[in-house]
């Protein structure tokens, strides 16, 4: 046979082998399980929300650069949901149709950054050691300051000041329309491990040393300060003239927001995970036991709870919802807590705070977000508004603090103020009027 012809038949040959094992790898990759999309893995589905009476609404993807930064806060206030990476950029949605309605990137990339705090027209951001402050409807960076030295946590801000706290114990007020430097100062007793908080007319931060520091927010100076056994480990809440205040050794706190007296006091027996929630007349907290409370806000009284949840989520017009160990949504009858179901899937969510409507953000670090709602709700229920003014402290019946910075005889030797009795005694007295508790 002709040499040419003996290497036509062999090149045959070759490519027939090539074919049959490309065609056999065809079908073992067919019959192969597909890889795994992370993301789409992550979306809840309609055939596992409708089971538990929910929809998912919208979801969206936080810009962020999953390799460097994570997002690492996400705050709603009124109708936009806000996200902040701990590199500085912070990205507006809106609440109800998951649209992005802007994206900026506050300080530089390699700085950590702590926020956003929401006002009515502000957002503002702590990135090293400065102070940003963004325009709320379009994200447009306003200004920036230089503080000094590193914050503590987020600031907090009304509708005219930015509050800012340091690790020391300084707390510090810029002027929303003037910052080119600080225009009220004052020093703690004790270290600021949590952001300050604004409701109203008030502005609040806890303190390492048990210490709850009330002031006005507006016109700023401290109008008088609590003292619990043990340390606050969120912000509080305002509601009903009242101040919530969950702290460490599992108690959570109502004071009366004119004198700070003690109004009640309620025994979880195990620290919260987080602030309590105000819906209606209700209030919401978590426990690390894990274990969700009811009670009636204004009395303290035990409505019912719940084991097996760590985090308050939202209230619906049926339901409330929390999430567990896992970060799977747990669904709870309002009226009776009874178990109605979890939501199925790898969970592995967070929940955005939400005591202001009845949607469900469900988030991750990654910056995925979902919004459920229950079926039928198609227009949200709004449960409080955030600008409602909080009823005025009297300045007469509550002395302030000293506004400046504690003396060296004040510090002990690890930088905290020096150790004072607490202002409560055993049982509570709602007839006085002295603003740090009871005779």
């Amino acid at each position: 046979m002709h040499a040419s012809t003996k290497c036509h038949k062999s090149s045959l040959s070759f490519l027939s082998s090539r074919i049959a094992f490309l065609g056999s790898c065809a079908i073992v990759l067919a019959l192969a399980p597909a890889p795994r999309d992370v993301r789409a893995g992550s979306l809840i589905s309609y055939q596992d929300a409708a089971p538990l009476g929910l929809e998912r609404v919208w979801f969206a993807q936080a810009r962020v650069d999953v390799s460097r930064h994570r997002v690492t806060n996400w705050v709603l206030y009124e109708n936009n949901l806000l996200a902040a990476t701990n590199g500085g950029l912070v990205q507006s949605f809106n609440a109800e149709t998951g649209e992005t309605l802007w994206t900026t990137q506050a300080g530089p990339l390699d700085q950590p950054a702590f926020g956003p705090a929401v006002s009515q027209d502000y957002v503002a951001l702590v990135s090293g050691a400065s102070l940003y402050t963004l325009d709320r409807a379009s994200g447009r960076l306003l200004w920036s300051t230089s503080l000094g030295s590193a914050p503590a946590e987020a600031p907090a801000l009304s509708n005219t000041d930015a509050y800012v706290p340091f690790l020391s114990g300084r707390i510090e007020s810029y002027q929303l329309a003037d910052p080119k430097k600080p225009t009220w100062y004052f020093q703690s007793v004790g270290r600021i491990f949590y952001p300050p908080s604004v409701s109203g007319e008030l502005v609040t931060w806890p303190t390492s040393r048990g210490y709850l520091y009330v002031g006005q927010a507006g016109a700023p100076h401290v109008l008088y300060r609590i003292q619990t056994n043990s340390v606050a480990i969120a912000p509080p809440t305002e509601a009903f003239g009242l101040l919530f205040v969950a702290v460490q050794d599992g108690n959570v706190h109502c004071f009366k927001l004119l004198n700070g007296n003690e109004k009640w006091r309620y025994s979880m027996g195990f620290p919260a995970t987080g602030r309590p929630g105000v819906v209606g007349e209700r209030l919401y907290v978590a426990s690390s036991e894990p274990m969700l409370h009811a009670l009636e806000a204004v009395s303290g009284q035990e409505l019912w709870d719940v084991p097996g949840i760590t985090h308050f989520a939202a209230q619906g017009i049926k339901n409330v919802y929390g999430l567990d160990e896992g970060g799977r949504l747990v669904v709870i009858n309002k009226e009776t807590g009874q178990y109605i179901g979890t939501l199925p899937g790898p969970g592995r969510f967070k929940a955005v705070f939400n005591d202001y409507s009845d949607r469900i953000y469900l988030v991750d670090d990654r910056g995925l977000v979902q919004c459920l709602r229950e079926m039928g709700a198609v227009e949200p229920t709004i449960h409080r508004r955030v600008e409602a003014a909080a009823e005025k402290p009297s300045e007469e019946a509550v002395p302030a603090e000293a506004e400046m910075p504690a003396t060296d005889e004040q510090l002990d030797d690890s930088g905290f103020g020096a150790p004072e009795a607490s202002p409560f005694s055993a049982e509570p007295s709602d007839d006085s009027d002295n603003p740090f508790g009871f005779e």
